[in-house]
């Protein structure tokens, strides 16, 4: 069947909640604050014009929405649009976001998502977000960096690894979190999502017997370091299960130990039986981890994650939320784009081919959300269409066995106050 309408589903979801009064409750800092649509502006335009991926001055987008998006020729000042921001709880656009993951957890199957073996994949991964160098910043989330610092907030995320990085759960907090403590608000929302069928994978420093008594409930992988068990470090290259004491609790846990070409020994720990999963397949699935660095790729060079709009801790919440609602909308248009190309791939190309994702976001400035703000059911799934179908002629190969690590940089590479005016 095909699958194709996977953006236009969402967006349909998406526009019917904006446009509820719940919504608008549930979004605003008091209930005076937009209770009635006035002003150049307004509250759903106000939500809208915050997801239309902005990276230039407030100024040029602004100008840029109403003379696009809007359609006419009247004119908004920054300073309205940033006041209206803080009338607004960072619920405004992780509400939004949860939607995408509601969609994605109950819809799989009407969704065409893929798995392994009837198992949803995910890997989890954190970084350091840069933040604007300020005092409350920087009092907030703590700095990171050689001597005095920079502002910076940690991050992490739970995302698909056969389904284009469509995040699951993401996690904004202080520097003082650490990554296992992230990880443990993740397995936390799988479980109240009642997902049955996940397998979710974890790179060095994420195992311990905290992880494994909060994951006995469903499938995991870790790749583990040497010393973290003396039992699991005594044991030569094979496929080993049985029970392991892991500060003072006991496992049953399944220990994968092999060589690799440079001659290493890579060790990974799992409750997945031979049954479920060969060794060879074990390799595979913790294989699929590295697609969270491109998950990160696309979060902050493509989505521009960290150009935040404003200096506020709840402005930097209210654009993290805003950009992982916005990965979601761009996985789902890329698996439609993606359709498309396979359905018309040339036998005769070296390489099989994907959607230039870079351009994908692109053609969803402006456009996605015009169809958001379309009240008529049959002109926003042309709206919707008419995009996945110039995305899909923009392709470029894919070339499997390709690694590009994430940099981790000390500089913020955005700035509030030197933003493109272009």
């Amino acid at each position: 069947m095909n699958k194709a309408n996977r953006l236009k589903k969402a967006t349909m979801r998406i526009s019917n909640i904006l446009k509820s009064f719940e919504y608008k409750c549930e979004s605003r800092q008091k209930a005076s604050y937009f209770s009635r649509e006035v002003g150049k502006i307004g509250f759903v335009n106000m939500v809208v014009m915050t997801l239309n991926f902005l990276t230039k001055s407030l100024q040029t987008e602004l100008n840029s929405f109403f003379e696009k998006v809007l359609e006419t020729k009247e004119k908004a000042r920054k300073q309205a649009y940033s006041e209206g921001r803080f009338k607004l709880t960072e619920d405004a656009f992780r509400l939004l976001y949860k939607d995408t993951v509601e969609l994605g957890a109950t819809e799989a199957e009407d969704l065409g998502l893929k798995t392994f073996k009837e198992y949803r994949v995910y890997a989890v991964d954190g970084s350091t977000v840069l933040l604007e160098d300020t005092i409350s910043l920087r009092r907030y989330f703590g700095v990171v960096g050689p001597g005095a610092g920079v502002a910076a907030a940690r991050i992490s995320v739970m995302a698909d690894m056969l389904n284009q990085g469509y995040i699951m759960d993401a996690q904004i907090g202080k520097q003082s979190n650490r990554e296992r403590e992230l990880a443990l608000h993740h397995i936390e929302r799988l479980y109240e999502l009642q997902q049955q069928k996940t397998i979710v994978i974890f790179d060095r420093g994420y195992a311990s017997a905290e992880m494994f008594e909060a994951l006995k409930d469903t499938k995991f992988l870790f790749r583990v370091k040497r010393k973290f068990n003396s039992e699991i470090d005594r044991l030569p290259v094979g496929d080993y299960t049985g029970e392991f004491i892991i500060k003072k609790r006991k496992f049953l846990l399944r220990v994968v130990k092999f060589r690799l070409i440079t001659g290493e020994i890579e060790t990974l720990v799992s409750n997945l039986s031979e049954e479920e999963a060969t060794m060879e397949e074990l390799k595979e699935l913790y294989n699929m981890r590295w697609g969270v660095e491109t998950v990160y790729h696309t979060i902050k060079s493509h989505l521009e994650l960290e150009n935040f709009t404003g200096t506020s801790q709840l402005i930097v919440k209210q654009d993290f939320y805003a950009t992982m609602f916005l990965k979601n909308m761009v996985a789902l248009a890329k698996m439609d784009s993606d359709e498309i190309i396979e359905k018309n791939h040339n036998p005769e190309n070296l390489h099989k081919q994907k959607t230039n994702e870079n351009i994908l976001v692109g053609i969803l400035k402006d456009r996605l959300v015009i169809a958001l703000l379309e009240p008529r059911p049959r002109a926003q799934a042309r709206k919707i269409n008419n995009i996945i179908q110039e995305a899909a002629q923009y392709k470029i190969p894919v070339r499997p066995d390709r690694h590009f690590p994430r940099k981790r940089k000390n500089m913020k590479r955005f700035h509030n106050s030197g933003k493109s005016s272009l």
